[in-house]
Formats: structure tokens, C-alpha cells, sequence
């Protein structure tokens, strides 16, 4: 008898070790049934044994493998497999050869146990491909989250690839936020010259794209000459328009470009091997750069002079009290304080000052910093501005220093918590000013999602206003939330400082450096 078992437990084990011995006796071995204690468990040794299985399936093209499944588990997963079955019942072996065997298997374990062990995204997209030909929505939609989930450079490319095949536009929507947020790396990307014309095509009708015109004309430049080795034909002119194809080049904005820029790239070149247009059109273009509409374009030319990249805008949080109490004292001296040589004081009743020791006004300091934003229209983070110290902490009877040294690391999160962005800013700031610190790589902030923007300090600043809580720049409606985790600087408990940590709604991040999302 085990011990532990209450009563319960021991009549359990009684009939089970029972039962079992009834079997053994009988039988003169264990049935495989009896060791599998849930459905999942015996269809995953129907999965592997082949055992009572009525079909028998020949996978993939070249190298083929054989595999015995159960018709039933086949049919309820997908009408194609269904509608293969009925046809071809009485004629013996099914052969599946747009499938590879690893893919076909992976298919079978979800069929079989509801189980998806994808390792990457070229395999995923393989599976995908498999699931949209057999009618198998559900496993579609799991392929498609593990492509998207962490999309990066690495896994761009064989998603890309899967868009040109399938247009399907979940993905080819997820592919084009990530290239409107890195446009000028997936344009000079090795890997860009390879993809399908399709690819192209989808990255040149993008409306917004932070980036010049002349790079994409580069970039589809490049990959023509790229279309053009792998075909064994010369780079030239008239190969490269071929491969470009007419549906591309009348996306490309050639007048929105300047002079010295299309006459160095795309423009006609007595040289064959360079530019993208005969004399004619180069001529036609260069005329409505100069002087829009004064003369006719070429067939086949967009007539869009407008960049594609977006402009940058600024929403400026204004002081929530832009009145300090009377007696505002910073740093010993009345309001406005009076002029001293070398000083860098001047009126900050309309802005955020960040003293470096306590004040009346600001007597909580720290060095994390947070701001939880919401839009209501889509909008895409290229950076904040943040105010720097306003004077040193020791003052004389040393000379006034204008610099300092100073690390910002600045972490964007998402609705989870999940980062989403990481930069580090280390370098000499000067007093009494402020800085913008541009994000690594820009991101887009949905419309009514709310992200959370975490600053990290290496200097202690003491915030001395609280900033509005909403801010309309149309068509973005902004709300902001600040919270401040401040401590005890010095150690010591001061007049202004209990010692006691906390958090203060002062803040921090006085501007959003960003542009409107389509």
C-alpha cells in the first residue's frame, strides 16, 4: 500500500491495480488503451502506431514518404482532405505531392492533437500555404500569428515571399506596417534585390513611407539590375524597364525628386548600363520638376510630386498651472530671478523646469520617469523632447559649467507591457535647455491603445510642473498620464524631502515628436 493515500485515493489504486491484473491474466498482456487516460492521448498513439488506419497518403515530390492516417480524423479537420477521400476511395494509395512530408506532418499533429511546434518563419509560411489549398482556416490563422508575432529582418523576407504568392491581406497589411516603419533599411536590405516584382510593386504604391523618393528609385534600380543577372540578360536600360514592368514604374514618383537628384539617378545617361529612362522622358520629367505642368508626360508616368514621407509634427503639452505659488524661489532668488553673469535663468513660468536639488516648487527627485499615452487616430513616434537640468547644484564659487553629462534610456511599451522599442542617449547636454531624443526605429501607436513611454535618467532631476492631461492636435486627440517614482536625494531627510519614496504626477516628456498614420 502507497503511503499518502487517504481513503479515496486507495480504493482508486485498488480497482485500477484490479483491473489491470484482470487483463494481464486473460489477456496475457496490457492493452494499449488502459496506459492512455485521455482522448488526446490514445489519438496520439493512433497517430504514431497507424494502427486501425483506412487510408494510406504518398507525400511530396521528390522525396516521398508514406504515411497511414485515419480517413475520419482527416475528414473533420478539412473538406478538401474529405472531398480527396470520396474520389479516390477504391483506388488505392492518395499521392500528395504539393506538400513536402516535415510540412504534411505538422499538418497531422494539429489534425490529430490540436499541437503546433513551429520553429521558424520559412516553415510557417510553407504550413500556411499547405492550410490555405486544404481549406484549413483555423490553422491559417495559427501559421499567420507566429509570422507576424516577431516580425524582424530576419523573418521579413519568407512572409514577403508567401504575400507575392497569396495576397493575403492580414499579412500584406502587417508586412507594410513594418516596412513604413523601417523603409530606408528594407530598401538597402541584401535581400531586397531578390524579392518578387509582386514585393515591389506592394512596397511602391505604400502612400507613407519616411523616406525620399530618389532612395526607392535607387532601390528599384538595384533590383532591376539584380532581375536581370538572375535571368542571365545585360543590365541595361531597356532589360531593366522590362523587369520593372509598367505597373511599377507608373507608382514611382520621379517629380517628386530634385533636379540634381534625378539628372544623377534615374535620368537618361549616355552610359547604357545607367539611369532607368530614354532622353525623351527624361527631357518630359525634368521640365515639370522645373516647372510643374509645362510639359506633356510620357504614357505610363505618375504625375504625384508629393513626398512620400510623412511630416513631422509636434504636440506640445502645455503647464497644467502655469502660475507657480507666490514665492517661487528657485535656487535661493525671487521671481523672475535677477540677472547674473554667466547665468543661464530666464522666465520658465511657461515651461518645465528640472532643478537638480529640491526646491519649494520641486521637492520630490528622481530618475524614472513614465507617461502612458492613448490616440485617438493612429499616429507614428519618431521621438519626445525632454528638459534638461536647469543649473548645476553647486553654483560658486566654481565658474557656472554649461555642459553635462547625461544617459536617457527610453522604453516605449505596448497595451501588455511588451516592449517595443529600446534607445539609449548618452552625451554632453546643456543646462537650462531641452533635448529631443529620437527613437531607434519609429513605431506606430494605434488608434485607442494605450502605451506607456518609461524614461531612465543617470542624473536625479526634481520636476517643478504638471503637465496637461489632454492635448487636441487634429486630427489626434492626445491623453497623457505621468507618473514619477521619486526617492530620497540626498539620503537624508531635508525640509523638502521626507526620505519616504513615492510617485508625483509632475512631468517629464514635454513634447511627442510624431507624423499622422493613414
Amino acid at each position: 500500500m502507497h503511503e499518502g493515500l487517504g481513503t479515496k485515493g486507495t480504493s482508486n489504486y485498488i480497482v485500477f491495480y484490479v483491473t489491470i491484473h484482470y487483463f494481464v491474466l486473460f489477456s496475457g498482456d496490457i492493452k494499449w488503451q488502459l496506459g492512455k487516460n485521455d482522448v488526446k492521448a490514445r489519438l496520439a498513439h493512433l497517430r504514431t502506431s497507424g494502427e486501425f488506419s483506412d487510408c494510406v497518403l504518398v507525400i511530396g515530390s521528390e522525396e516521398k514518404e508514406t504515411v497511414q492516417a485515419h480517413g475520419m480524423v482527416l475528414c473533420m479537420s478539412s473538406p478538401r482532405f474529405e472531398e480527396l477521400l470520396i474520389t479516390n476511395k477504391a483506388e488505392g494509395a492518395i499521392e500528395i505531392n504539393d506538400i513536402e512530408p516535415r510540412i504534411f506532418n505538422m499538418m497531422l499533429d494539429y489534425m490529430y492533437l490540436d499541437k503546433m511546434d513551429l520553429k521558424c518563419t520559412e516553415d510557417a509560411s510553407f504550413l500556411y500555404k499547405a492550410a490555405v489549398k486544404y481549406s484549413m482556416p483555423h490553422l491559417c490563422e495559427i501559421a499567420a500569428r507566429y509570422m507576424v508575432r516577431d516580425m524582424n529582418f530576419d523573418t521579413l523576407w519568407p512572409v514577403l515571399q508567401l504575400v507575392s504568392e497569396i495576397q493575403e491581406p492580414v499579412l500584406k497589411e502587417e508586412c507594410g506596417k513594418f516596412i513604413r516603419k523601417n523603409p530606408t533599411l528594407v530598401l538597402r536590405h541584401p535581400n531586397f534585390p531578390n524579392v518578387d516584382r509582386s514585393v515591389v510593386n506592394m512596397i511602391v504604391e505604400l502612400d507613407c513611407l519616411d523616406v525620399p523618393e530618389i532612395e526607392i528609385l535607387n532601390a528599384v534600380e538595384k533590383w532591376a539590375e539584380q532581375q536581370c543577372l538572375k535571368a542571365s540578360y545585360p543590365p541595361d536600360r531597356e532589360n531593366k524597364r522590362s523587369a520593372i514592368g509598367p505597373e511599377v514604374l507608373s507608382k514611382l514618383r520621379f517629380l517628386a525628386v530634385s533636379q540634381q537628384d534625378f539628372v544623377k539617378g534615374p535620368a537618361y545617361s549616355n552610359s547604357n548600363d545607367k539611369g532607368l529612362l530614354t532622353l525623351e522622358e527624361s527631357y518630359a520629367i525634368l521640365m515639370n520638376i522645373t516647372v510643374p505642368g509645362s510639359y506633356p508626360l510620357p504614357d505610363g508616368f505618375s504625375a504625384e510630386s508629393r513626398p512620400r514621407k510623412l511630416a513631422k509634427l509636434r504636440c506640445i503639452r502645455k503647464i497644467q498651472m502655469p502660475v507657480p505659488p507666490t514665492g517661487f524661489t528657485p535656487g535661493g532668488f525671487s521671481t523672475p530671478p535677477p540677472p547674473m553673469v554667466g547665468s543661464p535663468f530666464i522666465n520658465t513660468l511657461d515651461r518645465v523646469v528640472a532643478l537638480a536639488s529640491p526646491s519649494q516648487t520641486a521637492n520630490l527627485g528622481g530618475k524614472n520617469f513614465s507617461l502612458d499615452v492613448k490616440v485617438d487616430h493612429p499616429i507614428v513616434l519618431y521621438g519626445i523632447q525632454v528638459p534638461t537640468l536647469w543649473f548645476p547644484i553647486a553654483t560658486a564659487p566654481k565658474p557656472m559649467s554649461k555642459e553635462y553629462d547625461e544617459s536617457f534610456i527610453v522604453t516605449v511599451l505596448d497595451a501588455s507591457g511588451t516592449p517595443i522599442s529600446h534607445t539609449v542617449f548618452a552625451g554632453k547636454i546643456s543646462y537650462g535647455s531641452v533635448i529631443d531624443i529620437n527613437l531607434k526605429e519609429s513605431i506606430i501607436l494605434q488608434k485607442n491603445v494605450g502605451y506607456k513611454i518609461q524614461v531612465y535618467t543617470s542624473n536625479t532631476y526634481f520636476l517643478s510642473k504638471k503637465l496637461c492631461s489632454v492635448e487636441d492636435c487634429p486630427p489626434v486627440k492626445f491623453t497623457f498620464k505621468d507618473t514619477a517614482k521619486v526617492g530620497a536625494v540626498p539620503p537624508a531627510p531635508t525640509m523638502f524631502n521626507t526620505g519616504i519614496k513615492q510617485e508625483t504626477d509632475c512631468g517629464f516628456v514635454t513634447q511627442l515628436i510624431y507624423s499622422i498614420w493613414m
